[in-house]
């Protein structure tokens, strides 16, 4: 009987031991709760953009990493005159719609060039006196509506500040020429040589392929676009907004 006691008592003692042992392992080890089932899509979509974004940027690291912004936009355009006489020559600043074409190319991931074709409206009134000394109190008033088609050559800098955001600077010379040269005063230029620059954000909605809006502006005339009897040099100033959509490859 006695060791029928002494076999229970010693299994009650090895239960207790047990369930105090187990007790002091889920207090001190908080790892044993259990979790719901997670959600692993977010986590395997950012997997794929990351895998994507490095894709585009070997390739935008190669010999050519390339991209075109598809530009659309709004602008005005003032005339400054340097007068030859007395006689008052005024100006009247217009607006106008501009479209463009600005392929961007990375050469060596050294540098980082930007070309391509911008179609801009650059309006303004000028208002010149009588040249004819016979006829006085009056003037010439002409609404000019000049179409050009520019080439710039730029330079490009800057880069990503997000997964998802770009801000770029341009800037450098450009050429222009006058598309309708007809419609211009006697004397004016049909070949416009200035400068230009663009601020530019981009929003990529996925590597390849981003949101723009930016603006840009333009100091025309560097080569005089005007030499007359009453003008002895004239050039424009345009600037505007623009927004379209970047395309890489």
């Amino acid at each position: 009987m006695k060791k029928t006691i002494y076999a229970v008592l010693t299994v009650i003692c090895f239960m207790f031991i047990q369930q105090a042992t187990l007790q002091a392992d889920w207090k001190f080890n908080p790892k044993l709760k259990l979790n719901p089932a997670k959600d692993y899509s977010k986590e395997r979509i950012t997997k794929d953009y990351n895998t994507a974004l490095k894709v585009h940027k070997r390739i935008a690291a190669s010999l050519f990493g390339a991209s075109i912004d598809f530009q659309v936009g709004y602008g005005t355009t003032s005339a400054n005159v340097t007068e030859k006489s007395s006689n008052s020559v005024k100006t009247e600043s217009k607006g106008g719609f501009n479209v463009g074409a600005i392929l961007n190319l990375n050469l060596f991931n050294i540098i980082n060039l930007s070309t391509g074709l911008d179609f801009t409206k650059k309006n303004f009134g000028i208002t010149l006196p009588y040249t004819n000394p016979l006829v006085t109190g009056d003037s010439i008033v002409k609404e000019l509506n000049n179409n050009y088609l520019n080439i710039p050559l730029n330079v490009t800098f800057g880069g990503m500040v997000s997964d998802k955001v770009g801000v770029t600077f341009t800037g450098g010379p450009y050429f222009g020429l006058l598309l309708n040269a007809e419609n211009a005063v006697s004397g004016f230029k049909d070949f416009d040589f200035g400068l230009n620059g663009m601020l530019t954000g981009k929003y990529y909605l996925n590597p390849f392929v981003a949101i723009i809006l930016g603006t840009k502006t333009q100091y025309g005339g560097l080569n005089n676009l005007l030499s007359s009897s009453s003008v002895e040099k004239l050039h424009t100033v345009n600037w505007g907004g623009f927004t379209g959509v970047s395309v890489g490859f």
